[in-house]
């Protein structure tokens, strides 16, 4: 026995497992390894298609060209007048904007920081899905969910397009991984940072403003259950969350001499989304902007809007029956686009992993839940596109590795409780 256990080969063999394992629980080995499939897709894509596939048509390319050549925040469409717009919230167009004030406007240069930031974006929301999901789901789950991001050539191709997708999956992971640390703490930078992170969130894709009040709930409810009350915490840091958004706010009244928000654009993705022939139509009405902005131009941005978004609503108005029969096809390709082969069982594997995670873990597997139920309610009743699923799509990995994961631990416990009872009978 002892002569086996100094056998050369086994020793390589348990070291090499050794290292095997350490690296796959790495952070670091995590984060390279997205960041190399990432740059990986973007030397197949480009240079041959970084006008087709990144910049022609690029809402927030267009906007930052209009910035860094002097004429403001406007223009989102190419062949529109240049006028001050808010089809797009601010931050993924400024950040853009800098970029093309350093490289050149539309530049192959500017293209490749932009998009090697997205990767490297996407690579450090690898690392914070492994250690949230170590810490929420058990190390396995973590280790799965956080490599399938990194490996998954599908993830890696969304993850780089000129869009503020990465940035919003990383806020999203972020305020999922920061949740329980505020909760446990009675200190007010936390709570300040939590609400600043809301802002800039909203800022960016204005979808991930509706989970932050259930986030807010969430920790009143778990402090509460604490025996604690965080009620000067949390207005503190929903004040900071409406001081972040507020001078954008502000800018959009000055501009439009209205209360706009965030964004003025509601009423064309509803309309998108519910006109007449929708149910046949497989791509933009022939009237939308970037088809024909003879009407946008004729109009100006906020009449365009507000006509659109009163046709959406004489549409479903007139005919409700099709608007949720449209809404349930919009709901299943939310979910299901773009292969329901691949993203149906995993979509469905994600919702398992929330009931079990419901059931097992109670109130603190609560904001998973929030995720998968209130981040696609908007694109349900307008129209989506498999991309606006990926801020999400760390949450669902996760979700979805904890389903297969307590599935795996049942039958293994199973077939063990089994093999126990035929040794015991024999």
């Amino acid at each position: 026995m002892h002569g086996l256990l100094q056998c050369p080969s086994l020793m390589r063999g348990a070291r090499f497992f050794r290292v095997l394992t350490a690296a796959v629980k790495s952070p670091l080995v995590v984060f390279l390894v997205a960041l190399i499939a990432r740059v990986w897709v973007l030397r197949q894509l480009l240079p041959a298609k970084t006008w087709p596939d990144f910049y022609e048509h690029n809402e927030f390319a267009r906007i930052a060209w209009a910035i860094v050549s002097g004429f403001g925040y406007s223009s989102p469409w190419a062949n529109t007048p240049l006028a001050p717009t808010a089809v797009e919230p601010p931050v993924y167009s400024y950040l853009l904007a800098g970029i093309f004030k350093l490289t050149g406007a539309y530049s192959y240069a500017s293209l490749w920081i932009a998009v090697g930031l997205n990767a490297v974006l996407s690579a450090v929301t690898a690392v914070i899905i492994l250690h949230i999901g170590k810490r929420d789901f058990g190390a396995l789950a973590g280790i799965l969910a956080a490599w399938v991001w990194s490996c998954w050539l599908y993830e890696a191709a969304v993850s780089v397009r000129l869009w503020e997708s990465s940035l919003s999956a990383l806020f999203l992971a972020t305020a999922l991984f920061l949740l329980p640390q505020v909760a446990e703490s009675l200190r007010w930078p936390r709570w300040v940072i939590f609400g600043g992170l809301g802002g800039v969130a909203g800022l960016t894709n204005t979808t991930l403003l509706s989970l932050f009040p259930f986030f807010w709930l969430w920790l009143w409810l778990a402090c509460r259950r604490r025996g604690r009350s965080p009620g000067k915490l949390l207005l503190a840091s929903i004040a900071v969350c409406i001081l972040t958004l507020l001078p954008w706010t502000i800018r959009n009244y000055e501009t439009f001499h209205r209360l706009i928000p965030m964004r003025d654009n509601f009423g064309l993705e509803l309309w998108i989304g519910n006109h007449e022939g929708a149910m046949q139509a497989h791509q933009f009405p022939p009237d939308f902007p970037l088809i024909d902005p003879t009407e946008y131009t004729r109009l100006g941005e906020l009449p365009f809007m507000e006509a659109k978004g009163q046709a959406g609503l004489h549409f479903i108005g007139k005919h409700p029956a099709e608007f949720l029969l449209l809404s349930a096809r919009r709901g299943f390709k939310y979910w299901t686009d773009p292969d329901e082969f691949v993203w149906l069982p995993l979509s469905l594997m994600a919702w398992l992993g929330a009931a079990a995670a419901l059931s097992h873990k109670g109130l603190d597997a609560l904001p998973y839940a929030l995720v998968l139920l209130v981040f696609p309610t908007v694109y349900y009743i307008t129209h989506t596109f498999s991309s606006y699923r990926h801020p999400i799509e760390p949450a669902m990995f996760l979700l979805a590795a904890y389903a297969l994961v307590t599935a795996l631990e049942k039958l293994n416990a199973q077939l063990l409780h089994k093999r126990q009872g035929a040794n015991a009978g024999a």
